[in-house]
């Protein structure tokens, strides 16, 4: 608690402190400056902020401030803190004097500036223009994120550091990617500093990628603006990262500035961290703004509660991507006529080939307007976790790859699956059906529609109600042992996923077998596994001329098993005794004749 004279900050602390936010609170001091000559350093009016993840409040409190204590030595600030439903906080005060890093630079070292190593590393790897990337994070996300693993992040410790990491990055040309990760990066630094290091990122001309994850961009989104024009960046990513109305919507009208713009990454989680309190009809709003980004090639709105109008909006803008490759609108609220409105403004779109549109409210209805409307460039659709059942059939022959895993399909869905697969026009490589109600008669079914497909390289079964049972229904598939041309003829390139636990042994075995690239060798050592005897009558038609053939396979694929060689030679000796007597004496007369010219 802070006091000036006989006055406290109790009405503003128990303002705060009767806030019990559903699941976060932030805090942050957002007015620095002091109009007041005798406290120069020292603010004298807070603003208080603090948001949970549906809305975002600003309250300014009059309070002078006498005493600089929440200043350390170096002008940093104590971090506010979180504890379990209620708000333990402290009050940040910093200097916001500007260093004039011009005038300085010459006699400035990088260790004057900072004490920690890596951030020192970082400094002057960016003052010597030798940085491509550069990540500020808050202390405590530094190596720790599983998502975004860098392990140079920049932890900022105090408003005269980000004075320098400007200065340095205002004058890079080698700065191509830039990108904050986790709220109150920026909690050790006056806000002044924050609005100088902003501009001076936009005087670095050199940036493409810009990523945001888990931050709170309602803080510096306005500021973001030149630096998001003056680059010609590519690639925009804004994951997990609060958004209210105003913020998302001057952040898509800056959109339209930005044509360079290749692939556009805006989403949030299942945990609801992110802009999910933006609703359908506000989305629609903001969605036009992208027409302007004619180069787009990869566009991702994910967690935003997209529906029926915010498809209206996209219909009209995908016409003016031409170069647009892979669409991902997962976990919105898509639901059949939503396909029929992103079908149609697709169909102009005939480069993309990858359609995710997972976590939906998606039918057999919808899936049959997505097989039939969309461009035949598409061979990548992604329906996992909708309302599939595949009741009724419908040809599935043009995808390369289809996931529909965690939809629950109807009895008679697998049949519809191994139809399409026994199709000699299936181009089916990768299909997923994980958690899709299947048991042993359905994976039996899939089984049998692989009988002569060697195609699908790649099934993932796991989170079934599989057996050994189905499982063995694939090992005649894997490896025909009926006869040596039947284990030849069989499927060398299929990978089966699943619970590996649950898979048997065997099946295990011959699945390893077909990872081999060299389906020659993978054949040849099924042959040698299932046939511990090579029967070499089916060969006794050709007579002696196969013999040399046969003995240099076993050479190439039978090294380790020389006995098999011999009784396989003995085999033709004994069933043409005469023929292979003539043929040595044959060729030992013609040595003879060569000998004696």
């Amino acid at each position: 608690m802070y006091t000036h004279g006989g006055g406290s900050l109790v009405s503003l602390a128990s303002s705060v402190r009767t806030v019990r936010p559903p699941a976060f609170v932030h805090i942050h001091c957002l007015q620095t400056t002091c109009p007041s000559s005798d406290c120069p350093t020292v603010p004298q009016y807070i603003a208080v902020a603090f948001r949970t993840r549906r809305s975002y409040h600003r309250h300014t409190v009059s309070h002078p401030i006498a005493q600089g204590k929440a200043v350390t030595a170096n002008g940093s600030a104590r971090k506010p803190e979180v504890k379990g439903g209620d708000v333990t906080w402290s009050i940040c005060a910093m200097s916001s004097q500007a260093v004039d890093c011009n005038a300085l630079e010459a006699t400035t070292s990088i260790e004057d500036i900072t004490e920690d190593k890596l951030n020192r590393d970082i400094l002057r790897r960016l003052k010597n223009d030798e940085l491509s990337a550069l990540w500020l994070c808050r202390p405590d996300l530094s190596g720790d994120n599983k998502d975004y693993e860098h392990h140079e992040d920049y932890e900022l410790g105090s408003s005269r550091e980000l004075d320098w990491l400007g200065h340095f990055t205002k004058k890079s040309t080698r700065l191509e990617k830039f990108g904050i990760l986790g709220d109150d990066a920026f909690r050790n630094c006056s806000g002044h500093s924050v609005d100088r290091f902003l501009g001076n990122l936009g005087k670095c001309n050199h940036i493409k990628k810009m990523i945001f994850y888990c931050t709170d961009l309602a803080e510096i989104i306005y500021k973001l603006g030149p630096a998001m024009k003056n680059n010609s960046i590519t690639h925009f990513t804004v994951e997990r990262c609060y958004l209210g109305v105003p913020e998302a919507t001057f952040l898509f009208n800056t959109f339209r500035d930005m044509n360079s713009l290749e692939a556009l990454d805006i989403g949030g989680d299942e945990e609801e961290e992110g802009p999910s309190n933006l609703n359908d009809g506000e989305m629609a709003g903001c969605i036009p703004s992208l027409a302007a980004c004619t180069g787009m090639r990869s566009l991702t709105l994910a967690y935003l509660n997209l529906s029926t109008n915010s498809c209206a909006a996209l219909r009209c803008v995908f016409p003016r991507m031409a170069t647009l490759r892979k669409l991902v609108l997962q976990a919105n609220s898509l639901d059949d006529d939503c396909t029929r409105l992103l079908a149609q403004g697709l169909s102009d779109c005939k480069q993309i080939q990858s359609l995710n549109l997972c976590d939906n409210r998606i039918s057999d209805d919808g899936l049959d307007v997505l097989v039939q409307r969309l461009p035949t460039s598409v061979d990548a659709l992604d329906l996992a976790r909708n309302d599939i059942t595949l009741a009724r059939h419908v040809l599935r022959l043009r995808f390369r790859v289809l996931d529909i895993s965690g939809n629950s399909l109807c009895p008679g869905g697998t049949r519809v699956i191994a139809v399409s697969l026994a199709n000699p026009e299936c181009r089916l490589e990768s299909l997923n059906v994980r958690g899709c109600n299947i048991g042993d008669e359905e994976t039996a079914t899939l089984a049998d529609g692989l009988r002569n497909n060697q195609r699908l390289t790649h099934m993932s079964l796991g989170n079934n109600n599989i057996t050994e049972r189905g499982w063995n229904a694939f090992s005649p598939i894997l490896c025909d042992v009926s006869s040596i041309n039947a284990t030849y003829n069989s499927n060398h390139t299929l990978h089966l996923g699943g619970n590996g636990a649950d898979i048997p042994e065997n099946v295990r075995l011959l699945v390893s077998l077909n990872e081999g690239e060299n389906k020659s060798r993978v054949a040849a050592n099924k042959i040698l596994q299932a046939h511990r005897h090579l029967d070499m009558k089916t060969l006794f038609g050709r007579e002696l001329g196969l013999l040399p053939y046969v003995v240099a396979w076993l050479d190439h694929f039978a090294k380790s098993r020389p006995g098999l060689k011999l009784s396989s030679i003995f085999e033709f000796v004994r069933a043409m005794p005469m023929k292979v007597t003539n043929w040595v004496v044959g060729n030992a007369k013609g040595e003879k004749r060569k000998l004696n010219s």
